[in-house]
């Protein structure tokens, strides 16, 4: 199968809200979650209308979004003998992706679905990114971790959770929480 080919399979999966492991274009993220929002409707109008009353709302702006990422960065280290031992630090990564799904892709006229199909690549592209920052995040908050004494490990990280959610939100801000991308 072509690559375009199986992308557009990977997203007419995901559309129809099929759920498999290694068709998901979240699988090179570990403990990814993808949760979905079911849209109803037969034509573009009652679908843009059904997703503009179940949408999320992004918790950084307020503002209603057709897709969003959390991501969840956690870091600890061992104490023994009461010392920190900040070279043993981990990262864990967890995230919980939301998507809209067709909840009646028979209704919908094939051409609307292509359109469908197109759009959930793009927003499925837009959360890879948010992903992306999550994922790579993890080396920078371990780095600064393992730079830091046992005093200012922790805020050391906490500084660098911010770059990354500000990374983010200057992402949803350029591409206007992807509308620049693609629009339904």
């Amino acid at each position: 199968m072509g690559r375009g080919l199986k992308a557009v399979a990977i997203v007419l999966a995901l559309a129809a809200g099929a759920a498999c492991a290694q068709a998901s274009p979240f699988a090179a993220f570990p403990d990814v979650t993808i949760s979905y929002y079911d849209v109803h409707g037969g034509d573009r109008a009652a679908i843009r209308a059904a997703m503009r009353k179940a949408r999320p709302t992004d918790p950084n702006d307020g503002q209603r979004v057709d897709a969003l990422t959390r991501v969840v960065l956690r870091w600890s280290w061992p104490i023994e003998n009461g010392a920190c031992r900040l070279p043993d630090a981990a990262v864990r990564f967890a995230a919980t992706v939301t998507l809209p799904r067709l909840a009646d892709p028979a209704i919908v006229a094939p051409r609307v679905r292509a359109d469908w199909a197109a759009y959930l690549a793009q927003l499925v592209a837009h959360e890879r990114t948010h992903l992306r920052h999550g994922y790579e995040g993890r080396d920078e908050i371990l780095a600064v971790i393992k730079a830091a004494t046992c005093d200012t490990a922790n805020a050391a990280a906490q500084a660098a959770l911010r770059r990354i959610q500000e990374r983010d939100r200057m992402f949803d801000r350029a591409t206007e929480h992807s509308k620049a991308d693609a629009a339904f």
